[in-house]
């Protein structure tokens, strides 16, 4: 983010350093969690933003002055532990959590973190971090970009992306037809009262974690996790799909909880259906069933149907709309 900080210096005075926490996730032993340490932007985020408004907390949130170094003290339960931030203004928490809970519903751990300059504590916020339900069916993992929301990725020159990111205010977009309905019949699962966990994926940047968290609520999406990526600019297209964020997050989430099936929901706009078969033929016990999207882009739908028919060993539901994977999720015993 060097070019907004650059702008952000020329314009602004420094802005009061805060911690913005991301949430995350736990099983029986670890905990797994992330926040960064950067300046206080003073983003408003109203229904009643106008065009301008919408641009200018963009740029607000890409703008981020994130802190390296900073000391932050990250406690839960009678836990503690001092994390530094790096060069990117990220702390990481990965560690054992030593928490003995008996709990029936998902269980949402206060974490707190503690900002701390010299002896003082200049900035505490806490958030909740997930341990699922442990009578959980199953685990849902779904793409967010095209799945949940239209970004327009696949749309010509992405001008559909870049007015939708940049000029639309969250409250004011839609979720695709039938998402909302499918989801909740997940988290619900067979019984109509189960309590699945779900953990919400996207290409997006941490900057604009806020966004898609108003998002998911204002449409009463399942509460879960999260996850994005780190912009940065280093060359993401020339890493195999396997070495990418999507993938490693994946491969995190059904490690961390080896026990659990999981449900895969993405898209045909990128590479969802190349990712989600791999990690079916790398977590061959764990994947019960994979939904892919179709998008308004004819070649990008052919190459996920070609895909999908190179590898017929992976059970891969091709949809035009939630429907059809309703009635599969159904006819499955996923849903009431």
């Amino acid at each position: 983010m060097a070019f907004f900080e650059y702008i952000s210096r020329l314009i602004d005075d420094p802005d009061p350093v805060i911690v913005t926490p991301y949430g995350g996730y736990a099983n029986e032993k670890s905990i797994h969690a992330q926040a960064r340490v950067l300046e206080d932007e003073g983003i408003k985020h109203t229904e009643e933003d106008s065009v301008f408004k919408n641009l200018y907390n963009s740029y607000k949130r890409f703008e981020s002055d994130e802190k390296e170094g900073a000391t932050v003290k990250v406690s839960w339960g009678n836990k503690k532990t001092i994390l530094t931030s790096d060069d990117e203004g990220y702390i990481y928490l990965d560690q054992t959590h030593h928490l003995d809970v008996k709990h029936q519903e998902t269980l949402w751990i206060p974490v707190t973190y503690e900002l701390i300059e010299g002896n003082t504590v200049i900035y505490k916020i806490t958030s909740p971090v997930m341990k699922p339900s442990p009578l959980a069916d199953f685990g849902v993992i779904s793409d967010l970009d095209d799945t949940v929301i239209e970004t327009g990725v696949s749309s010509t020159f992405k001008w559909q992306l870049i007015v939708n990111s940049f000029m639309k205010h969250s409250h004011k977009r839609l979720p695709l037809e039938g998402v909302q309905e499918f989801y909740n019949l997940l988290h619900k699962g067979i019984t109509g009262y189960n309590d699945n966990p779900f953990f919400y994926l996207s290409n997006s940047p941490w900057n604009i974690h806020d966004y898609l968290s108003a998002f998911l609520k204002k449409f009463n999406f399942p509460k879960g996790v999260l996850l994005l990526r780190d912009i940065g600019f280093n060359k993401i297209k020339s890493k195999h799909f396997t070495e990418r964020n999507k993938y490693l997050k994946i491969s995190h989430i059904l490690t961390t909880y080896p026990n659990m099936k999981f449900i895969l929901i993405g898209d045909a706009a990128d590479l969802d259906p190349d990712i989600y078969i791999k990690i079916a033929q790398s977590f061959p016990q764990q994947v019960l069933s994979i939904y892919i999207r179709t998008v308004n882009n004819t070649k990008r739908t052919e190459r996920a149907k070609k895909v999908i028919e190179e590898n017929t060993h992976v059970k891969v539901i091709l949809t035009e709309g939630s429907k059809k994977a309703i009635d599969h999720a159904r006819t499955n015993g996923f849903i009431k």
